[in-house]
């Protein structure tokens, strides 16, 4: 090899080691910015650290994860590490550049020098910067996904024993990450089974099987579990759900736009992502449409180097069509609002199958080496400001104004959060003497308790107790206080006098779902406030940065009792 391609090859390697760097300081100061955790986070923490693991396991249908993560926090915090949010936050950078480092691990499994690719599509994303870090499972699981792809993949380039069970251990543990990392996992097992049926080594398709049996295996243990997720979702499910809405939320995970801002953006990188998705596909039929005349001819060998490209793209190309085809369908099944990080590990997938299909098919450096660092360069120019801003965006604010409220609410004062699940943090931060409430009132804030909120909905008069409340402190001359994010206002063309009674969810348009109620429930609040409450004002909240609008709140502050006169 000459000394001028040596230093070509170098040049893509430099350029995606430019841009991993770039991504891992973004990362640190995620990291570093990040605050509290939110309401999501705090569920998951408090799950892990619950008093015995039986509890853990009663407790598991009201989070998203198995047990691996769980276990992985909780084993953190038995060594003292993640006792504080700033401990959580180090051990979310520690995944974020553990995942960096699974790309190109997974690069060298396939036989590529870099994964510029990924890094570009990936690397710069503010939705994957907010996401990868996150006191979630989320993080672990796109680890767990790569090196999964890259392991499958060796045991057909050479299935060794050791090769086996490696890949075999890091399947296991990717399926116990999120419960649908099974659909990913299947759909890399059969990419590999089509690879062994093709190349005709029936032990690998059989080895294939075997990873597979074991790690969907695994899931049985979860079957109580899955019994009681059928009685919750309802109340997750999205009334206004459309197919569509899976695209929408594509183009949402992939709009330049930190998620300080909740506005609607369009995103030229959809376009990009579907655009490129389609070159590899038509690259990998190319590929398989000459081997196919290679072969009839007797060109070409089952162990040739063209032949393990050719493999090594149909790998790829089958690996992310099973696996939107499959996580598609599991999404239309679920119906559920679309959020940022339902999208992570398809993306993930996407962008390590383009990485193999397009360095498989195209592995010189010029043109195709220099037009994959010039796409990188693009790529990180076009998220360069977003990222920026997402990497110092804080995931709450609810730390701020719990500590705001310890220092000014006085004990006879009420303190209303307008969602339980915001109360969840709330009583992670708050230190204060004042009595507070969650609309609907409950009286359980570590994790997210659908069974106690769902009795709720069928009890018209579920809010009595906070309008008492609410009422008797007023009376009293002390504060009420609400916290949360929902506007102070009468519905329009709203009567006169106090919002009636919520019907019962089989009166209701929307059914189940949670959303309805809870926007009910807190007019009943507001027009209690509005009509009887002598003053009301916002109290200014200054959080230090922008501030994720999943959890964004303000506080508003009621003085005097006005009686009605209804």
């Amino acid at each position: 090899m000459s000394l001028r391609r040596i230093s070509t090859l170098g040049t893509e390697t430099a350029a995606a080691l430019i841009g991993t760097v770039f991504s891992a300081m973004l990362l640190v100061l995620t990291a570093m910015n990040a605050g509290p955790l939110w309401r999501d986070e705090t569920n998951t923490f408090n799950l892990a650290h619950m008093p015995s693991l039986r509890d853990i396991w009663n407790n598991l249908p009201f989070d998203s994860c198995p047990l691996l993560w769980l276990f992985v926090l909780r084993g953190c915090g038995m060594l003292g590490l993640t006792n504080h949010d700033i401990g959580i936050r180090i051990l979310g950078l520690f995944v974020g550049l553990f995942f960096l480092a699974s790309l190109w691990l997974c690069q060298h499994s396939i036989g590529g020098r870099a994964p510029t690719l990924s890094i570009a599509l990936l690397g710069g994303l503010p939705a994957f910067i907010s996401i990868v870090g996150a006191n979630r499972a989320y993080g672990l699981a796109s680890c767990l996904l790569v090196l999964s792809f890259g392991t499958i993949w060796r045991i057909l380039d050479s299935p060794t024993k050791s090769r086996i069970l490696s890949a075999g251990f890091i399947c296991l543990l990717f399926t116990q990450c999120l419960y649908y990392d099974v659909v990913f996992l299947g759909a890399m097992l059969a990419a590999g089974a089509l690879v062994a049926i093709r190349r005709r080594h029936w032990k690998i398709l059989w080895t294939m099987a075997g990873i597979g049996l074991v790690a969907g295996a695994s899931l049985l243990i979860y079957l109580p579990t899955f019994h009681r997720l059928p009685e919750y979702l309802p109340f997750w499910r999205s009334p206004f759900f459309r197919a569509a809405t899976i695209w929408n939320g594509f183009g949402d995970v992939l709009a330049a736009r930190s998620s300080a801002s909740n506005a609607a953006a369009n995103s030229p990188q959809v376009w990009i992502w579907v655009g490129l998705f389609l070159a590899g596909i038509i690259v990998a039929v190319i590929m398989q449409q000459a081997r196919a005349r290679q072969t009839s001819k007797g060109k070409v060998t089952s162990n040739s180097a063209n032949s393990d490209r050719t493999d090594l793209a149909l790998f790829c190309v089958t690996s992310v069509i099973f696996g939107i085809v499959g996580y598609f369908g599991y999404l239309l099944k679920l119906q559920f609002f679309m959020q940022p990080w339902y999208y992570v590990e398809i993306l993930i997938l996407c962008a390590i199958s383009l990485d193999g299909i397009l360095s498989a098919g195209w592995p010189e450096f010029r043109p195709w080496g220099l037009a994959r660092v010039g796409f990188l360069a693009l790529m990180m120019t076009l998220n360069a400001a977003p990222a920026w801003v997402e990497a110092h965006t804080r995931r709450s604010n609810v730390d701020v104004v719990a500590a705001f409220l310890s220092h000014n609410a006085r004990a006879g004062d009420l303190i209303v959060m307008q969602d339980a699940w915001e109360g969840i943090t709330f009583n992670r931060y708050y230190r204060g003497q004042a009595q507070w409430l969650t609309v609907p009132p409950i009286d359980s804030h570590d994790v997210h308790r659908i069974d106690l909120v769902m009795p709720e909905m069928n009890q018209p008069e579920a809010m009595t107790p906070v309008l008492h409340a609410i009422t008797n402190t007023l009376a009293s001359g002390s504060h009420v206080w609400v916290v949360g994010s929902i506007p102070m206002a009468r519905w329009k063309d709203a009567p006169p006098g106090p919002t009636p009674l919520p019907p019962l969810p089989s009166e209701m348009p929307t059914r189940w779902w949670g959303g309805s109620y809870l926007i009910w429930w807190n007019q009943q609040v507001t027009t209690l406030l509005l009509d009887h409450a002598q003053e009301g004002e916002t109290e200014p909240i200054a959080a230090p940065g922008p501030v994720n609008h999943f959890e964004n709140v303000s506080v508003a502050r009621f003085t005097g009792y006005r009686p009605g006169t209804e």
